[in-house]
């Protein structure tokens, strides 16, 4: 898994997010939140545009993160989910714990 910064602002990963990629997604959130709050906040944005495959570890990431933007008032939101993401979040009943900016096929 590998991680970048878009001009944005967007952490673009690219990769499985998976056991071994989970804590490493969660610290680059973190430190991503953290940055957004020395800058007065906002919304943490993801871009899934590389990524075909998430277990639980990735999605437990995430989840900690969209709990913690929510509870400054703020979403993670998450850029061209593919379909193997879509249907994670929709099986475990999580999808509406994140803002879904664009879906690909």
């Amino acid at each position: 898994m590998t991680m970048a910064t878009a001009p944005d602002g967007a952490l673009i990963v690219a990769g499985d997010i998976d056991m071994a990629g989970g804590p490493i997604l969660e610290q680059a959130l973190l430190e991503r939140e953290s940055e957004l709050l020395a800058q007065g906040g906002g919304d943490i944005v993801v871009d899934l545009t590389g990524v075909d495959f998430m277990d639980s570890s990735g999605l437990r990431s995430m989840l900690a993160t969209a709990r913690s933007a929510a509870a400054r008032q703020a979403n993670l939101e998450l850029r061209s989910v593919g379909p193997q993401i879509i249907r994670l979040l929709e099986i475990t009943g999580t999808v509406d714990q994140f803002t879904i900016a664009s879906r690909r096929d």
